[in-house]
Formats: structure tokens, C-alpha cells, sequence
């Protein structure tokens, strides 16, 4: 199996167990998995869109170029949810503090829909 398909086959793993993860009833426990989930889902997201885009001729050598090149090669159509998703990235870090996990997790669906539409266009 190729590097690209090991990718895509996590990718695509991880985001069907945070959707699970979204499914759940909402508790704590729940809350921090689907944060764990999205921090996932993120760096493998920007790891295949990085391999995808060198494929392409272009680089990507931070998540943030390589989210722009997605939008750019129209794998994904929204670019200002994928600047979102970089700040909410960088505040996963801080979830210790309550206020911040809550706010993180409660964006966390619309977060799910960007995540999925790049699935579907690179799959």
C-alpha cells in the first residue's frame, strides 16, 4: 500500500470515529474524545493534503499552506472555516481550561462538515 493510500485509508478512519465520538450523548468524557478526534483528524488531514499537493507540483510545508492549497486545487470551498479550524487547532492545546474545551467542542460540528467535503474531493 502506497504512503498516499495509508493516508487516505487513516483519514478517513479517524474522521469516521470522531463522527462517532460527535454522536455521542455530551459529557465530559465524550466532549474530550471529539476534541482528541479533531486534533486527529487535523494532522493527518494536512499530511495527505501536503503529500496530494507536492503530487500537484505545489508546497505545503505547514498546515496552513497546505489547507490553502487545498482550497486552491478545490478540495475544499470554504477558506475562511479552514482559518478557523487552524486557530481552533492551536486552542485544542489549552483544553485543560474549561471554557476553552467547551468552546472548541461546540464549533467542533461545523468543523466535521469541512473535514468531510476534503474527504469527498480526495478521496
Amino acid at each position: 500500500m502506497s504512503r498516499e493510500e495509508k493516508l487516505k485509508k487513516d483519514y478517513h478512519r479517524i474522521l469516521q470515529k470522531w463522527r462517532e465520538a460527535l454522536d455521542q450523548p455530551k459529557n465530559e468524557y465524550h466532549r474530550d474524545a471529539a476534541i482528541l478526534r479533531f486534533e486527529l483528524v487535523y494532522e493527518v488531514a494536512w499530511k495527505l493534503i501536503q503529500l496530494l499537493a507536492q503530487k500537484e507540483g505545489y508546497d505545503a510545508e505547514s498546515p496552513r499552506q497546505a489547507f490553502q492549497q487545498a482550497f486552491t486545487l478545490g478540495w475544499t470551498s470554504d477558506e475562511v472555516i479552514w482559518s478557523d479550524i487552524i486557530e481552533a487547532r492551536n486552542i485544542a492545546t489549552h483544553v485543560y481550561r474549561e471554557e476553552y474545551a467547551e468552546e472548541l467542542y461546540n464549533q467542533l460540528h461545523t468543523y466535521y462538515k469541512a473535514f468531510q467535503e476534503l474527504y469527498e474531493n480526495v478521496k
